[in-house]
């Protein structure tokens, strides 16, 4: 009786294990939507998951996306439903509530086929997704998209602004947000914002927000603010210069003897900034500074600044001799990181540092000098095959 027992339950077992495993009309819809970017046959699966499924939320929230991305791509033109489809967007974005809105957040942290489209849907709702967008960036979810929900905020605009300024004097949201809120508030660049602007900087004893509050004032007309903004250059505080340096690229006069000198800051966020606003405002006397940047242990980004900004007064003559100083640095015993040798190659790789070289005089004889480094100094393979590169372009 035992065995007979165990037989039937094995054989149950087995049953089970063999039945096939039901795939439900969401789950295609879903794959074909977002892994495959199928859009067109997305639609009748989620119009049927729609119709089937008791939580609506998710086929809702994927029907709208695959509507959006057939308009988007093309693809609802082409096989003539392009009409429907965007009677039934305009129709569901209307409907769209706040589950769904999650919904889609949510699929946009997820990175998939369908982005642009679930931040256009985003925009196109306007204020009433601006509180979702908001709660994600304070609570730092989805954080590889945060530029996504910047690009949503300051594309929705002035709709925006009373939810922006509300958050930001949050005593719960953190102060880094709270910069980035003010940000966006100077970017939608609404004069009607100026009051609540105010009214925050009276409120807060934050300075570095209060440094960003009076470059978003001045982006809405206060040029009142200047004064302050370029006095945060010399402040002690780290996070007041960043918000003041980030500032000098919007500033219509600046100081350029300030800026100069910020290219020596302990803070390495300041010293990338005023590398890039030195490419907009251009001096000569700038570029001892840059080229320091090269190999002072700044981070790549800085780095990389200084590279363009040093490019830019060469093609623009404002950085005669700049070449040869970089192929003195490049044999300098001292600069032991071969990446810093490998990025000033690379500068000089550049057709303004080329011509640079081949004019200069021949008693400097620049091209024998780095032949020689060449073929005497230089071990790393990476920056060798950079050289030779340059070289060979010199011949």
């Amino acid at each position: 009786m035992k065995k007979l027992l165990l037989i039937l339950l094995l054989i149950g077992v087995v049953s089970f294990g063999c039945q096939e495993q039901v795939i439900t009309q969401l789950e295609v819809g879903r794959s074909k939507l977002l892994n495959a970017g199928l859009s067109l046959e997305a639609v009748d699966h989620l119009e049927r998951a729609e119709r089937e499924e008791e939580n609506k939320v998710e086929p809702r929230a994927l029907l709208i996306l695959a509507y959006s991305n057939a308009i988007s791509t093309g693809a609802a033109k082409i096989h003539n439903v392009e009409a429907r489809y965007q009677t039934e967007r305009d129709r569901r974005l209307g409907e769209l509530g706040e589950y769904e809105m999650k919904k889609i957040l949510q699929i946009l942290g997820e990175r998939h086929r369908v982005q642009k489209d679930a931040i256009q849907v985003l925009i196109d709702k306007g204020a009433p997704a601006v509180p979702f967008v908001l709660e994600d960036l304070v609570k730092n979810r989805y954080h590889n998209v945060h530029d996504d929900f910047v690009q949503i905020l300051q594309e929705i605009g002035s709709p925006a602004i009373s939810e922006l300024l509300k958050t930001a004097g949050d005593r719960k949201t953190p102060s880094n947000v709270k910069i980035q809120l003010v940000r966006i508030v100077g970017s939608i660049a609404d004069a009607s914002a100026a009051a609540g602007l105010e009214a925050l900087q009276n409120a807060t004893a934050d300075e570095g927000l209060k440094m960003e509050i009076n470059t978003a004032l001045y982006l809405l007309g206060n040029e009142g603010s200047e004064g302050k903004i370029v006095e945060g250059l010399t402040d002690g505080n780290a996070v007041v210069r960043r918000a003041a340096a980030k500032s000098m690229m919007f500033l219509k006069e600046h100081p350029a003897d300030k800026l100069i000198d910020a290219l020596d800051d302990s803070d390495d966020t300041v010293r990338m900034d005023i590398a890039k606003a030195l490419q907009k405002y251009p001096d000569a006397g700038a570029v001892d500074g840059l080229v320091a940047i090269l190999t002072n242990g700044s981070s790549l980004s800085t780095k990389q600044a200084a590279i363009d900004t040093l490019n830019h007064y060469a093609e623009n003559g404002l950085a005669d001799g700049l070449a040869g100083r970089l192929i003195v640095l490049l044999a300098n015993p001292e600069v032991v990181d071969h990446e810093d040798r490998l990025r000033i190659v690379q500068l000089l790789k550049k057709p303004a540092l080329v011509n640079q070289i081949q004019e200069a005089d021949q008693y400097d004889n620049l091209p024998h000098k780095l032949d020689v480094y060449f073929r005497e100094t230089e071990t790393n393979d990476m920056v060798k095959d950079a050289l030779n590169e340059l070289l060979l372009t010199l011949e």
